[in-house]
């Protein structure tokens, strides 16, 4: 005999279940919805980071630095670059000393970090690639 699930607002399990799925959803996450929508990516030679930003901006309106194993990615939005959105992507592994690209292309920006190759001279500031 199957028995049919009720909905209880008060059936702790279920509302367990919920948060989990709420918060490992990476579509739900409050930060995409508040600022822009990040995902982490992995080959067998990177590590890509794609943001998407919108079509109405360009490379001199996006800042992306780092520190340590911390990867930073800010936006200037309006006429005036007067409201600023930012994310931060935390590595477990330091990112400063290897070679990481950048380019923006139809309102994605893409962020590879090679997992072999070292960068030159050692830089906070990425710069795109034409």
């Amino acid at each position: 005999m199957n028995k049919k699930k009720c909905s209880n607002p008060m059936d702790i399990h279920g509302i367990e279940e919920w948060m989990s799925q709420f918060f490992t959803d990476p579509f739900t996450s409050l930060l995409d919805e508040q600022t822009f929508r990040l995902d982490l990516f992995e080959t067998g030679e990177d590590f890509i980071v794609e943001a998407e930003l919108g079509e109405a901006l360009s490379t001199e309106m996006i800042n992306i630095t780092v520190n340590r194993e911390h990867l930073y990615i800010s936006v200037l939005d309006g006429n005036q670059g007067e409201h600023e959105r930012k994310r931060t992507v935390v590595l477990p592994f330091s990112i400063e000393r290897k070679k990481i690209t950048a380019s923006f292309t139809n309102g994605i920006l893409e962020i590879k970090i090679s997992k072999f190759i070292p960068s030159s001279p050692s830089s906070p500031l990425i710069i795109f690639n034409k």
